[in-house]
């Protein structure tokens, strides 16, 4: 399933927006059960490739639960030592600030984590403006 993920993470939330609230909370599940299922690596990358940015707000509330669970499941620690630190604390950042308040509420948590590490600390510093944090 590691090779596919990229190409289903971007499928599933695609169904997100615009259907039923049956289809949210199916995709939803799905989207957990598969985030707990591969590599937390590969489920990261793929959540922030195609979900942060996302105009849709099922979309950016569903990748910042996601998100925040692989980030309470690996550590501030262990993510701190690989390459996507930056892109995902500066995915904290920018959820922390988003318009729904869902979405808000999974960013702010995921700022505490990092802020609660003095590697994840350094990291906000370095990938989110001053004025932001």
């Amino acid at each position: 399933m590691d090779s596919e993920v990229d190409e289903v993470v971007q499928v599933i939330l695609r169904m997100l927006h615009n259907s039923p609230e049956f289809v949210e909370k199916a995709a939803n599940q799905t989207l957990g059960i598969m985030v707990e299922n591969v590599t937390p690596v590969r489920a990261m990358t793929a959540l922030l490739d195609s979900g942060v940015k996302s105009r849709h707000i099922q979309v950016r509330k569903c990748v910042a639960e996601l998100l925040l669970s692989l980030l309470e499941k690996i550590g501030v620690t262990e993510i701190a030592g690989t390459a996507r630190a930056e892109r995902l604390a500066h995915a904290a950042g920018t959820l922390a600030q988003d318009c729904h308040k869902d979405t808000r509420h999974y960013g702010q948590e995921m700022v505490k984590l990092f802020l609660n590490h003095q590697e994840g600390k350094m990291l906000l510093e370095r990938s989110v403006p001053a004025r932001d944090l």
